[in-house]
């Protein structure tokens, strides 16, 4: 057997994969090869992570394009290389961490006390932290950088989003469908501290080929991009919204864009919203 068949049966057998003779076999190997038995645990570490998790949705499709791109190439390398359970381990992981940023802000509407809200937070970010560690310990190759960068956007975003919530001055609001939002919804919270916001959408319609959705902030005099994001095959999206000016946005919109198209907003608006403190 080689170590790549070894370790193949490794990752199998922790995610449960196996059954019958090829389980027995590995719970040999694991006892009679200290070796074998110290990666079985590693992978069923990250198991456990995974399991411990909400049901993933997908993350942004510019991040997971970057940790196939990864994949692949890892896959193609003759040196060194992760086996493809534990690279699709890893980006399961990635995958977990950025629907944590969501989860938080849907978590904000849902708690009835501060305190609460932020127990809950502690708790995601704990979470959060061991999931990291865990896949830096993963990431052990020079050919895994584009993971590494992965993994470096995923932390950033998600201590932009924590301190967001975090501020006491957040402003908040509430997404409206328009006629051609079709009965979509969410919702935006800002804050100025931190020039920055997160937006939550539900049921988005389909868009075609070739077009984005862009999201638009209005400070009753300025109106300026705040960034542009392609939503799930279900409609729903969530995302950090930034600016490169200090903000004080007083409305949200959402409405449909080609790249370099526009200047504004162009109709059909599907999404608006006004923000409260």
């Amino acid at each position: 057997m080689t170590s790549e068949e070894r370790d193949g049966l490794l990752a199998a057998y922790a995610l449960g994969s196996l059954s019958g003779p090829e389980a027995n076999a590995v719970e040999e190997l694991a006892r009679s090869d200290p070796a074998a038995a110290s990666q079985l645990a590693e992978y069923q570490e990250v198991a456990d992570l995974i399991a411990l998790d909400t049901p993933l949705q997908r993350a942004d499709p510019a991040l997971r394009a970057r940790v196939l791109r990864a994949a692949r190439q890892t896959e193609r390398s003759r040196r060194r290389r992760v086996p493809i359970p534990q690279l699709l381990a890893i980006a399961a992981l990635l995958a977990a961490v950025a629907v944590a940023v969501g989860w938080g802000v849907q978590l904000q509407g849902e708690l009835d006390t501060l305190r609460e809200e932020s127990a809950a937070l502690q708790v995601a970010v704990a979470s959060d932290s061991r999931r990291i560690d865990v896949l830096d310990r993963e990431l052990v190759s020079g050919t895994e950088q584009e993971l590494r960068n992965a993994l470096a956007q995923v932390k950033n975003t998600h201590q932009r989003s924590v301190a967001i919530l975090a501020d006491p001055d957040v402003s908040t609001a509430q997404l409206v469908s328009a006629q051609a939002g079709h009965g979509a919804g969410g919702r935006c919270v800002w804050s100025i501290a931190e020039n920055a916001g997160v937006l939550i959408a539900q049921a988005l319609p389909p868009l075609p080929l070739g077009t984005l959705y862009e999201v638009w902030l209005d400070d009753g005099v300025n109106v300026v991009s705040a960034g542009t994001f392609l939503p799930e095959a279900e409609g729903d999206a969530q995302l950090l919204i930034e600016v490169g000016v200090p903000f004080a946005p007083r409305f949200v919109i959402v409405a449909p864009t080609q790249p370099g198209e526009a200047d504004g907003p162009q109709p059909p608006i599907v999404l608006s919203g006004d923000f409260t403190p």
